[in-house]
């Protein structure tokens, strides 16, 4: 089956589809510092609210930038690659373990998706 020239390859429907889990994963960490489930974050004090604010941020950073992604807005393209890249080296200057293995696993994955599909986005 040839693509259309305006249906979206399958690389970048996957992209897509990682960044809304992406969303949805930092939602969640939003919500265990809220209600002070993560252990590495202490009761007390103005981080665990930081923290927490962050990643509700960055959730909804992500929403949007799938949004606008799925809408084709040009500046959406560098700005999710700049916020995966963003993510991806605060990822590794952290402690480092499996959970930070993962999600970095994620955020890579989906650079090279949107990478391998950035001929098509930027195509008129």
């Amino acid at each position: 089956m040839k693509q259309e020239l305006g249906d979206p390859p399958i690389t970048f429907t996957v992209a897509l589809a990682l960044i809304l889990f992406d969303a949805i994963l930092w939602f969640g960490f939003s919500i265990l510092y809220i209600l002070d489930l993560h252990p590495a974050i202490p009761a007390e004090g103005l981080v665990r609210w930081i923290m927490a604010g962050l990643a509700l941020l960055t959730s909804g950073a992500l929403v949007v930038l799938g949004i606008l992604l799925h809408r084709r807005m040009r500046l959406a393209f560098p700005a999710a690659l700049a916020l995966l890249l963003l993510i991806s080296i605060l990822t590794v200057t952290d402690e480092f373990g499996i959970a930070d293995l993962a999600v970095l696993i994620l955020h890579m994955g989906t650079l090279g998706l949107l990478l391998r599909a950035r001929h098509w986005f930027f195509q008129a």
